[in-house]
């Protein structure tokens, strides 16, 4: 049976800042995307909600293992924007269930919900689109 490795996990949730630990910060990226501040993160509950925040800061832990070889450990702390249950987004970051099962980037479908969700079709006006995606447009009110 193959071994299940977490490579990141939350390890405080408070209501504006959750804190992720995370061991290898290659293996955590989603191919082909630069992972660095503002970029976006899904953090799974049990109960099938994803919380969605974006990073705000990250520092570096360096260390030695059982070795004495030297370790590089990465905090990302990130600000709770809110939760996705299915295709609805609620904002505030404090619905999620403790503990949190799974940290990883956010992927682009997630990202364009928070978005698309937010304001009624018949109310909206888009002429903008996030700069870290362009694809993803983001609608006013108008």
């Amino acid at each position: 049976m193959a071994e299940n490795i977490i490579n990141a996990e939350v390890i405080s949730v408070y209501p504006n800042k959750i804190k992720i630990f995370v061991d290898n910060l290659e293996a955590f990226k989603i191919d082909g995307e630069e992972l660095k501040v503002g970029s976006y993160l899904r953090i799974a509950d049990n109960e099938n909600a994803i919380l969605i925040a974006i990073i705000e800061n990250f520092s570096i832990e360096v260390g030695v293992d059982k070795e004495q070889k030297p370790t590089r450990k990465y905090l990302i702390e990130a600000n709770p924007l809110g939760v996705l249950r299915g295709d609805e987004f609620q904002r505030g970051g404090d619905s999620i269930a403790i503990p949190p099962k799974k940290v990883e980037p956010a992927k682009s479908n997630e990202i364009d919900k928070i978005y698309k969700t937010s304001i009624e079709d018949s109310e909206k006006f888009i002429f903008s689109s996030l700069s870290s995606n362009p694809n993803i447009k983001i609608p006013v009110n108008g």
